[in-house]
């Protein structure tokens, strides 16, 4: 059971957003897939470990996004959601390959960006954290150089990323 268990998922999203990555480090980011392509509103969710992302994938997300009785197809969504993201924790599955795979179910209802770790924005070992980070680096305009984020410029970068995007 996990702290937002049984919570509406607004207070579960607000739970999982408001966490310091330090502390959750295991992070998912997930916009509305509003058009000119996915330009929506998102938000860095943030968990102990991979199995509670994949829970809250599971348990919240499809209700955060979806309006149960509009979509006839919810039941066999959220089956889908659970049989793709319970291969991370268990099997060691590509987190961003799953997110993919769940991106090609749910189409243009969501738009999953990424599934990782906190280390990988702060040191930008990955695409996805080299992009934040040189977003981060340009809009405390420090000329976006190839550099990490380290001590008390942590707070500053999350500081950001519960604004991004801004």
């Amino acid at each position: 059971m996990h702290e937002w268990t049984g919570l509406s998922r607004g207070r579960a999203l607000g739970i999982v957003t408001a966490r310091d990555p330090r502390d959750f480090p295991v992070g998912l980011f997930a916009r509305d897939p509003v058009p000119p392509p996915s330009q929506g509103p998102g938000s860095f969710m943030w968990f102990a470990d991979h199995q509670e992302a994949a829970d809250f994938m599971v348990e919240i997300v499809p209700v955060l996004l979806l309006d149960p009785d509009a979509w006839p197809d919810f039941d066999e969504l959220v089956a889908t959601t659970r049989e793709v993201v319970r291969t991370v924790p268990e099997q060691g599955a590509d987190p961003l390959a799953t997110m993919r795979a769940l991106g090609q179910h749910w189409g243009p209802r969501a738009d999953f960006v990424w599934w990782g770790e906190f280390g990988e924005i702060a040191v930008g070992s990955t695409d996805f954290g080299r992009l934040i980070l040189l977003q981060y680096m340009e809009y405390i305009d420090d000329g976006g150089d190839d550099r990490s984020v380290e001590g008390d410029e942590v707070d500053d970068l999350l500081r950001f990323l519960r604004m991004y995007p801004y």
